[in-house]
């Protein structure tokens, strides 16, 4: 869930920009359900589409102004809500909703 430091920076022109350029790159479906298909755990006709874009590096007040960590390709993946949300239940055991956007919104 964005943090009240970071909600300034999901509402900037860069950050707009590179998420959908990112999902454009990644080919608009999510990048584990992808995984999933290659491997055999997952049917073509259930990959779901990319609605958030995730920082695999998590955004802190240290490093949001870094390009190299909030706006790089390489510290991004294209998820879907459920591996999304997988993985913030894991890491934080909350469960969190996003809306079309990516944008958290309140459970």
């Amino acid at each position: 869930m964005a943090k009240d430091f970071s909600d300034w920076f999901y509402h900037t022109t860069a950050w707009k920009k590179t998420r959908a350029a990112y999902i454009k790159h990644a080919g608009g479906y999510c990048e584990r359900c992808r995984k999933e298909v290659e491997a055999g755990t997952r049917s073509l006709a259930d990959m779901k589409p990319i609605v958030i874009v995730h920082h695999k590096e998590h955004l802190t007040p240290e490093n949001i102004n870094d390009p190299g960590v909030s706006l790089s390709f390489d510290n991004l993946e294209g998820l879907c809500e459920d591996h999304h949300n997988k993985e913030h239940k894991e890491k934080n055991k909350k469960r969190y909703r996003f809306d079309k956007n990516g944008r958290p919104v309140p459970t």
